[in-house]
C-alpha cells in the first residue's frame, strides 16, 4: 500500500511521513518546492502544478491513501486523478473554524471540503483548533532579543501538538471505520497567549519578554482575520476537547512537551 502525503515540508506532514515510514509502509510525498524538500531517500517527491493536469495524475499514480492539507488550487485536477488512480482514502487536515462559515479562515478550508465530500471518495476530515507549532512566529524575536510582541496577550487558546495530529491522522489512514468521519482536535488544555511564553521561557532556560502592542503593529505579521478572531475572542477559556484521545486513545500532548520539544529552535 501507498501512501501520498501533501504538505511534506510542514511540521505536521512531515511527521505523518515518519510515522508511516516507522511503520513500514511505502511513502510518496508532495511537495510545492521539491527542490527544498528533505527527506529520507526512500520517500519520492513529487510536484503539482495547478495548471497542469497531468502532473496530479503522475503524484497520484499507484497510490491507495492520501492525506491532504486544504489547498483549493488544483483541487479538481486532484479529484479527478484520484478518482482514475482508485484512491481508497483521503484524510483532509482542515480547520476547526469551518464550524462556523462566514470567517475567512472556515470558508477557506470549507472551500476545499465541499467538494472532497461531494466527490464520493472516502473521506475524513480533521478538524484542529490552533496549532502549538504558531509559536513559531516568535521564534526569531526571542532567539534575538528574548521578547514577544502580542496585541491580545489575555486570550485564551487550545494549543495541539502537530505530534498529536500527525497520530491521528495515520490512524484514520490505517484503522478501519474512520471514512465518513468529522474529528473537532483540540490540544489538552486551556492556555493564554501569556501563559504559553512562560511555558516557552521555562523549556528555553531564559527569561521572555512580553511587550504588548497594538493591533496595527501587529498586522505586520499576522494575517488581519487572525487578529480579528483573537479581537474578539474575550479573555474567558477557549473550549477544551475532543482531544487527539477521540481518534486514537492515548490523551493529547501539552504545550510544555511542545515546548521541551521544540526548545532549541528559540535559543
Amino acid at each position: 500500500m501507498t501512501f501520498l502525503v501533501t504538505g511534506a515540508r510542514g511540521l505536521v506532514g512531515r511527521t505523518v511521513i515518519d510515522r508511516l515510514r516507522a511503520a513500514g509502509h511505502a511513502v510518496r510525498a508532495v511537495s510545492s518546492r521539491p527542490e527544498d524538500t528533505e527527506l529520507p531517500a526512500d520517500v519520492a517527491v513529487a510536484a503539482t502544478d495547478p495548471d497542469d493536469p497531468g502532473s496530479y495524475a503522475a503524484a497520484l499514480d499507484g497510490v491507495d491513501r492520501v492525506f491532504l492539507y486544504a489547498a483549493s488550487p488544483g483541487l479538481e485536477h486532484f479529484l479527478a486523478a484520484a478518482r482514475a488512480a482508485g484512491v481508497g482514502h483521503i484524510v483532509l487536515l482542515s480547520s476547526i473554524a469551518a464550524e462556523a462559515p462566514g470567517n475567512p479562515i472556515g470558508d477557506r478550508h470549507l472551500a476545499v471540503e465541499g467538494p472532497l465530500r461531494e466527490s464520493g471518495l472516502p473521506l475524513t476530515i480533521l478538524r484542529p483548533g490552533a496549532f502549538a507549532s504558531n509559536a513559531r512566529l516568535w521564534r526569531d524575536s526571542i532567539a534575538a532579543e528574548r521578547v514577544v510582541r502580542h496585541p491580545f496577550p489575555d486570550v485564551q487558546q487550545n494549543p495541539i501538538h502537530e505530534a498529536d495530529l500527525a497520530d491521528a491522522a495515520v490512524a484514520a489512514l490505517t484503522e478501519p471505520g474512520h471514512a465518513g468521519a468529522i474529528y473537532p482536535l483540540t490540544g489538552p488544555e486551556s492556555l493564554s497567549f501569556r501563559a504559553m511564553i512562560d511555558i516557552l521561557a521555562e523549556a528555553v532556560g531564559e527569561p521572555i519578554r512580553l511587550e504588548r502592542i497594538g493591533y496595527d503593529e501587529a498586522a505586520e505579521f499576522v494575517f488581519r482575520p487572525v487578529l480579528d478572531l483573537w479581537a474578539a475572542a474575550g479573555t474567558g477559556p477557549a473550549p477544551v476537547g475532543p482531544t487527539v484521545e477521540s481518534v486514537t486513545g492515548p490523551p493529547g500532548r501539552t504545550f510544555a512537551e511542545w515546548a521541551a520539544d521544540h526548545a532549541a529552535e528559540f535559543r
